[in-house]
């Protein structure tokens, strides 16, 4: 994607429903956002999609729209099928 950011930033509601930042996707996890359309994708080390969210600049910004800002433990495992 020509608008696709090369050093993500931001945050994004993972698969839990928690904010999670776009640096830190989770282990095995990698992100590839498009500002354009506000768009985050999430691929596993295989390169397949896990996780299609919203991309938001920050905190504020996730409140506006409505959303309760809970975080994310970016240390804890991930859980999803497809991570090891």
């Amino acid at each position: 994607m020509s608008d696709a950011l090369q050093t993500p930033t931001g945050f994004f509601i993972d698969w839990d429903g928690k904010l999670r930042p776009i640096g830190a996707p989770g282990k095995g996890l990698r992100c590839e956002v498009d500002l354009k359309s506000k768009y985050v994708m999430v691929f596993n080390k295989y390169g397949g999609l896990d996780h299609e969210s919203t991309w938001y600049p920050n905190e504020a910004a996730v409140e506006k729209a409505g959303i309760k800002v809970v975080y994310a433990d970016v240390d804890a495992p991930i859980r999803i099928s497809s991570i090891d």
